[in-house]
């Protein structure tokens, strides 16, 4: 059953995630800044459009920051509508974050002001949301209702998407409560209103698909799957097609073809890797090789998949973990910048409060001496408040610091624990290597496992240093190079090596990258450029002038330009170009006696 509900949300959303990956990402205070000229109407539909982005980025403390200001702006308007669409961004933002329960309360309040505010369009996005949550909840009883309001004001307005939204959503619930009669019946009323939309039309096909396993009638189950294989091959849309891949072997494993559903999973598997969300495609999949595993008794490979599952599934709550530590330090940060301000307030009020008590009683001294006396000990009784006033914020801002200390010492800890997870998986896969007798799949195994490795030295780094978000690059640079050495079975005098890495610290969302691209091209050059190569040679240069640039140069044979330029590749050349895009590094590959990778990028 959670598969249909991550299908079809998978679905819904696949066009906006693939957007999501090409919009740029911006600080909230840098993107603040640039629209402050903007008025208050346009100010909320730009921040509405970059909470949005933030959140597909999975950048969650942006998006929260960018909708309390919407709150303000709508707030200060007073417009019920902008509240309605503010409170319904909270909603989803908590729906992101899996806190369906937390979501349902900023969905009811949206409900309020939308339904203020005669909204009937958006109302109806918000019935479907918090029947959504429910469902989530198992809470099918609390889910009906809603959608049945939902489904009268679709009527109501007369609108096919929303008619085809509710219809599939009343299918979704139905096939919960196997009522799967009720719900092959509402997915057919929703094909009604598809006309010739292709995507539409895939997305009820598919979900029919599942609905068909779900029933247990897996003939048309299979059929319904094939038929949507041939609109993702027509459409050739790779996310399509993927999704397809991950549920179709559900219904081929009851039928006994375990080849094939294996070769499915497989597919799904090889999509997944390059996916921002790959762990939690990664934990589906490797329960279902876990299961057709165990149909063929083969326990040692059902016990290695279930292995992996639990190494996905951990790699999904550490990444939650992290995400709550960012949300605390940033709860922390604010809670003492408004301290800060309060304190600020209060002594300027003081301060006015003081001068304005002065000159009355500069003026009030030329005729009456008494009342300057009764001024003077006015003021002691304020300064005496002032100093009440500092001893309290010293106090807080000591707890604070404090907190701080405890924020750091965790983020340490959780760097630690990732570093031990990918030790753990590097493990697995140097275990999993000696085990395999294609030379290929040993290569390419061992490849994966210098990769982890790669991203595990830079959390060793992390939990190592005072400074836990930033990574020393010298340090790292020259303990990777080192590790390749060793791990290609070259010595130090063998090479004419010249490392040269100025004193730059990144945050870990680049050094991470960067180290992988490092990685990756110092491994091609062990492996392909100094086989015939009498004196081998290879350069490292990373400085920091107007930008950062990053130079690694061997004296092999060099790289052929013409297969180089080609859309596909190998593998490590995909990954390159696609880390390269994603820090915005400018990345320039050309022979100069020998192969020379450049890559220029602002920090």
């Amino acid at each position: 059953m959670k598969t249909y509900i991550a299908a079809f949300i998978l679905i819904a959303c696949a066009c906006l995630q693939a957007r999501a990956q090409s919009s740029e990402v911006q600080s909230f205070e840098s993107y603040l800044n640039s629209i402050e000229n903007l008025s208050e109407q346009a100010k909320f539909d730009s921040l509405s459009k970059y909470e949005s982005n933030m959140a597909d980025h999975i950048r969650y403390v942006d998006a929260k920051l960018a909708i309390d200001e919407l709150l303000k702006i709508a707030t200060r308007l007073k417009d019920t509508a902008l509240l309605g669409r503010t409170y319904f961004s909270y909603g989803l933002l908590e729906r992101d974050k899996s806190n369906p329960s937390e979501a349902i309360l900023h969905y009811e309040k949206a409900l309020h002001f939308l339904s203020a505010a005669r909204d009937l369009r958006r109302q109806a996005r918000v019935l479907d949301h918090i029947a959504f949550a429910y469902i989530s909840l198992n809470n099918y009883t609390s889910a009906e209702p809603y959608l049945k309001k939902g489904m009268n004001l679709a009527a109501q307005l007369k609108d096919k998407d929303l008619l085809i939204q509710f219809n599939m959503d009343l299918a979704t619930l139905e096939d919960m409560r196997k009522n799967y009669d009720k719900a092959l019946s509402y997915n057919t009323q929703a094909m009604k209103y598809v006309g010739d939309e292709k995507e539409k039309y895939f997305t009820v096909t598919f979900n029919r698909g599942i609905i068909y396993k779900n029933a247990g009638m897996y003939k048309e189950s299979e059929k319904t799957y094939k038929e949507c294989l041939e609109i993702a091959k027509r459409t050739n849309d790779d996310y399509l097609r993927a999704y397809v891949y991950i549920n179709y072997p559900n219904t081929l494993i009851p039928l006994g073809r375990l080849e094939e559903a294996e070769k499915y999973a497989n597919l799904a598997l090889k999509w997944s890797e390059i996916q921002p969300e790959r762990y939690r495609y990664e934990q589906e999949i490797y329960g279902i090789l876990t299961r057709i595993a165990e149909k063929r008794s083969d326990f040692k490979n059902a016990f290695q998949y279930q292995k992996k599952w639990i190494a996905a599934t951990d790699s999904i709550t550490s990444t939650e973990k992290k995400q709550q530590l960012v949300d605390a330090e940033t709860r922390f940060k604010t809670q003492e910048k408004e301290l800060e301000i309060t304190r600020l307030d209060e002594e300027n009020a003081l301060k006015d409060k003081q001068f304005w008590w002065v000159m009355t009683g500069a003026g009030v001294m030329l005729v009456l001496f008494g009342i300057a006396v009764w001024q003077y000990k006015l003021i002691k009784e304020v300064n005496h408040e002032l100093e009440s006033t500092n001893r309290l914020v010293w106090t807080r801002n000591k707890q604070i610091s404090e907190q701080t200390e405890q924020l750091k010492n965790l983020m340490k800890e959780l760097h630690h624990r990732v570093k031990n997870n990918l030790a753990i998986i590097s493990s697995l896969l140097r275990l999993q290597s000696t085990r395999l007798e294609d030379e290929g799949a040993v290569k390419a195994v061992r490849e994966g496992q210098q990769r982890v490795e790669a991203m595990s030295l830079i959390h060793q780094k992390l939990y190592e240093s005072d400074n836990i978000t930033k990574v020393n690059m010298r340090e790292y640079i020259n303990e990777l190079v080192q590790g390749l050495l060793h791990a290609y079975g070259y010595r130090i005098d063998d090479f004419d090596l010249k490392i040269d890495i100025a004193a730059i610290e990144l945050d870990v969302e680049l050094a991470v990258p960067l180290g992988l691209i490092l990685n990756e091209i110092i491994t091609n050059s062990f492996k392909h450029a100094f086989d015939q190569i009498d004196n081998p040679q290879l350069s490292i240069i990373l400085n920091e002038k107007e930008n950062l640039h990053l130079e690694i140069k061997d004296n092999g044979p060099g790289i052929d330009m013409n297969v180089w330029h080609r859309p596909a590749g190998s593998f490590g050349k995909r990954l390159i170009v696609m880390l390269s895009e994603q820090i915005g590094a400018i990345l320039n590959v050309r022979n100069n006696n020998g192969t020379q990778f450049d890559l220029v990028m602002s920090v």
